[in-house]
């Protein structure tokens, strides 16, 4: 053990490193470039998930002692507790070679006198090619653990069982899988020894590292929070931002190697799929490019009465009421809009769970009275709301008829952008009704409102139900909650209207 140095490594920053090797260095040497950076409310969410399930966890080891604290205090602790042999550790910590591991939990192994190591992951499963970050993230604990000479025996991964299906009160031993990963983790260490050496090597340099960062050679949802300033030459809409290019990696690096970024310089002869040449064109051009048929024939089919719905669900990691799993939604919020005829009256229904309960029966009953026999069901984005309904008829199968059949009777709204049968310039290639929306109607624009996105909503109501929020403040939460969700079809309908104006 030695005294740890300015900057230390830990595993996070390990695995941020093998993300984009420039902005962990610019995270750690210049951390007012990401002062601007905020975590977004599902982000906070997933977090917040992550530390319940490790608490939770800990049940598993009731003779376990957390270390307390932080750096050369907290190692020193580790080892006064190992040598005593204590069963179990909970964040055991290790600062060697400049790099710093805290264990979620370490215990002893009596018969075999060595530590067996486990890592708790908020996941339902690890998928067979896809646990890269978790072998990753234990590999580098082990090596930092063999640094410290520390004689360790088993590599184990906790996680959550998909199929747990709560009863009563919490099965810690069923919610809770424990795989062993050893081998893989043995056989993945030298290659993380060697991603260590070098992350030690470029992040322990004081000078900035020159040029882009790594990022540029991917699509705009993988980049790292300092793009912008790494890739100056990159607009704030470039060509990253066509649709697929970040799975086009081929395409990509093409425009990358012949510094085209800005999409309005995409040559004639580069090659792109159709959905993306229309992207670049209706940019190129700032003309939308509408296909009327498609549309007129599409919504033209439409029965009435119209029937435009949305939910908000909470997804909690831990399930808290019965019935449901890991991760399983709970639609705790409806709006429902409803037209009778072409030009009839707009109607509003809506349903806000206030309790701290489970709110399926009245979400189902609230469905039942304003929705009736005929119409059809308008949403956006239909695998969610049809989601949401095949759970709900698994936990109240004597209403499984009613579900299906609006699950029959659903026409995806979106369908008519992520077709590109309507390409607008300022959909920047999206298809979602944030970025619709707005371009169809500037005036409508959920940048007004107290809560912008399903993730605030989400972590919203499960405040406004807590114990420890006033009643003054739940009030003005549920207030925001209905707003939100309301605009959400209240927006859909104005799609609708002004894509059948341009046939009427």
């Amino acid at each position: 053990m030695i005294n740890s140095p300015q900057i230390l490594i830990s595993k996070t920053v390990f695995l941020e490193f093998l993300q984009c090797s420039k902005n962990t260095w610019l995270k750690l040497h210049r951390p007012d470039l990401h002062q601007h950076y905020q975590l977004s409310e599902f982000e906070k969410h997933l977090l917040e998930q992550g530390n319940e399930v490790d608490s939770i966890a800990r049940n598993l080891f009731p003779d376990g002692i957390e270390i307390v604290g932080y750096g050369d205090e907290a190692c020193q602790e580790t080892i006064r507790h190992m040598t005593s042999k204590v069963p179990t550790l909970f964040q055991a910590t290790f600062i060697v070679d400049g790099f710093i591991a805290r264990n979620d939990i370490l215990a002893y192994d009596e018969t075999n006198e060595c530590w067996d190591l486990y890592e708790v992951k908020g996941t339902n499963s690890l998928k067979e090619g896809s646990d890269r970050d978790h072998i990753d993230d234990v590999a580098f604990q082990v090596s930092v653990l063999n640094r410290a000479k520390i004689r360790t025996g088993k590599y184990n991964i906790i996680h959550l069982n998909k199929d747990y299906v709560r009863q009563g009160d919490l099965d810690i031993e069923q919610l809770l899988v424990i795989e062993d990963e050893t081998e893989k983790v043995r056989a993945r260490l030298p290659k993380i020894e060697a991603e260590m050496t070098a992350a030690k090597n470029y992040l322990l340099q004081e000078k900035e590292p020159a040029g882009e960062c790594q990022c540029i050679y991917l699509g705009r949802n993988n980049h790292c929070t300092t793009f912008s300033y790494s890739n100056p030459d990159v607009p704030e809409y470039s060509v990253h931002d066509i649709a697929r290019i970040g799975v086009s990696k081929k395409k990509l690096r093409t425009f990358v190697e012949r510094r085209i970024f800005d999409i309005a310089h995409v040559p004639e002869d580069t090659e792109l799929s159709d959905i993306q040449w229309n992207q670049v064109r209706a940019h190129q051009t700032q003309q939308s490019m509408i296909d009327l048929k498609t549309i007129k024939e599409k919504l033209g089919a439409l029965t009435f009465p119209l029937y435009f719905l949305d939910y908000e669900t909470f997804a909690p990691a831990i399930p808290i009421f019965n019935g449901f799993k890991p991760y399983q939604r709970i639609p705790f919020q409806m709006s429902l809009h409803v037209l009778d005829a072409p030009n009839g009256e707009l109607k509003h229904y809506e349903y806000l769970h206030e309790e701290r309960s489970d709110p399926s029966g009245q979400v189902i009953a609230t469905l039942q009275r304003h929705v009736q026999d005929g119409g059809r069901i308008l949403v956006w984005n239909q695998c969610f709301e049809m989601g949401v309904h095949r759970e709900l008829a698994s936990r109240h199968p004597q209403h499984q008829e009613f579900l299906e059949d609006l699950n029959a009777r659903i026409y995806d709204l979106m369908e008519i952008f992520q077709k590109q049968h309507y390409v607008h310039p300022k959909f920047f290639g999206s298809h979602s009704i944030k970025y619709v929306l707005p371009a169809l109607m500037p005036d409508l624009r959920y940048g007004n409102l107290a809560i912008q996105e399903g993730g605030q909503a989400s972590d919203a109501w499960w405040k406004m139900v807590s114990p420890a929020t006033t009643p003054e403040e739940s009030k003005t939460i549920a207030s925001n909650l209905k707003e939100y969700c309301g605009f959400d079809t209240y927006a859909m309908v104005a799609v609708w209207k002004e894509l059948v104006s341009l046939y009427i």
